[in-house]
């Protein structure tokens, strides 16, 4: 049985590492603060470098480009011969062929895979994996990604999974802004807001965006699934990204300018539904 090693447990990383426990792997986690690691009851190593050694398969779920920089300028120190790293972080794309660089030249493996989806999906294994690299790795893979996601597509060469992760977030960002202007919108007009939520789910609206909304929407649930704070910074990425090549991103810069005052108004680190309380703050709609 091949070992796994995990390094990163925010919100979606830890359900998916116990995940990978309760499917019966040899798993062991390593976190820059051990407490999270402890007080889930995981079998964790004291320091990274503990966990590479040990495992021969690394994968990483962490905050965005700069930490993924910081742990794999770490990881590449180490001798990591023929081992195996899948990054699952939605990181810049020129972030990832640096990685990949990196760890090529150092004779290991790498694997790109950036998830869509949140929490709740993460907790049940059903996520969708986007997975770029050597197809053969990936193909030796199959079964630890089938455990980790219920949709798993492989896309090509690197770079591809994490662009492709971008802009799948470019929709996101402005459609749930879309929902919720929408919505705040009935609201000041008096229309009860369970009626505007069965009109939108049947209408127009009618999404996985406002499936997995909805009740957060309707009940100011902001406990998060995925914050505001790494919607920005998505955001962030993907405007880069279209700079780049010179394409558009007019509705992505409006919706990154919403979740940066949603960040201001403090609920960076709250679900990215949140940003209802800045269309309600701009509509001067009280609770």
């Amino acid at each position: 049985m091949k070992r796994v090693g995990w390094i990163g447990l925010g919100h979606i990383g830890l359900p998916l590492v116990k995940n990978l426990i309760n499917a019966g792997l040899d798993v062991k986690v390593w976190n820059r603060t051990l407490d999270k690691a402890k007080k889930n009851n995981l079998p964790y190593t004291e320091t990274l470098e503990e966990l590479v050694n040990d495992r021969d398969i690394i994968i990483t779920m962490l905050y965005d480009s700069d930490s993924v920089l910081e742990v794999y300028s770490k990881i590449t120190k180490l001798d990591i011969f023929n081992k195996t790293f899948i990054d699952m972080t939605t990181i810049k794309p020129e972030t990832v062929k640096k990685i990949a660089e990196m760890l090529i030249q150092k004779k290991a493996n790498f694997l790109e895979a950036p998830v869509i989806g949140s929490v709740p999906l993460a907790e049940k294994g059903t996520l969708t994996i986007l997975v770029s690299g050597d197809e053969n790795i990936y193909k030796d893979l199959t079964g630890i990604f089938s455990v980790l996601g219920k949709e798993i597509i492989y896309v090509g060469d690197y770079t591809i999974a994490t662009s492709l992760k971008l802009i799948n977030n470019m929709v996101l960002a402005s459609f749930l802004t879309t929902l919720t202007e929408a919505f705040v919108s009935a609201k000041k007009l008096g229309i009860d807001p369970k009626l505007t939520m069965k009109v939108l789910e049947n209408g127009a609206g009618k999404s996985a965006v406002l499936e997995a909304k909805k009740e957060k929407l309707l009940n100011e649930d902001y406990s998060t699934h995925f914050s505001a704070n790494l919607m920005l910074k998505d955001l962030n990425y993907a405007i880069e990204l279209t700079n780049k090549i010179n394409t558009p991103a007019v509705l992505t810069s409006i919706s990154k300018e919403l979740y940066k005052a949603a960040k201001a108004k403090g609920l960076g680190d709250s679900d990215f539904s949140s940003v209802l309380e800045v269309f309600k703050s701009l509509a001067n709609l009280e609770n």
